[in-house]
C-alpha cells in the first residue's frame, strides 16, 4: 500500500464515519460489529491471509460469489469495535496491511447496526 493509497483510504473512512454519526443512526462510541471486505488479486494467497488474520486475533470467513468471469472468493473479516473513526481505522489499517502482503485488496467496510 502506498502512502497515497493509505491516506485516501483513511480519509474515506473518517468521512464515512462522520456521515454515519451526522445522520444520527448510530451514536459515537456505540459497540458495533465491523465488517471489512477484501478481494483477491492475481497473486492472492488465501490460506496465508486467513492464517495471518487469525494470528492477529481476527475472525474471517470466505464469501463465494458467482460473477460473469467465474467464481470469486472474497474474505470477510468481522471484529467487534466502537463506532469511532479512530477505532475503525485501526482495524482497517491493520487488516489492509495483512491483505496487501498476501495478494488481497481492501474493498470497503460496513457494520451491523446495533439493536435499538
Amino acid at each position: 500500500m502506498t502512502d497515497n493509497q493509505e491516506f485516501d483510504q483513511k480519509a474515506a473512512t473518517f468521512y464515512s464515519v462522520a456521515k454515519f454519526l451526522e445522520d444520527g443512526k448510530v451514536a459515537e462510541g456505540t459497540s458495533i460489529e465491523l465488517e471489512l471486505f477484501f478481494n483477491p488479486t492475481d497473486d492472492a494467497d488465501q490460506p496465508a491471509f486467513l492464517k495471518a488474520l487469525k494470528t492477529f486475533g481476527y475472525q474471517a470467513e470466505v464469501e463465494t460469489e458467482n460473477t460473469k468471469d467465474g467464481t470469486r472468493e472474497a474474505v470477510l473479516v468481522n471484529v467487534a469495535t466502537k463506532m469511532t473513526a479512530e477505532d475503525i481505522w485501526l482495524h482497517e489499517e491493520r487488516t489492509s496491511k495483512l491483505a496487501h502482503s498476501r495478494g488481497f485488496a481492501p474493498d470497503g467496510w460496513g457494520f451491523l447496526e446495533p439493536d435499538a
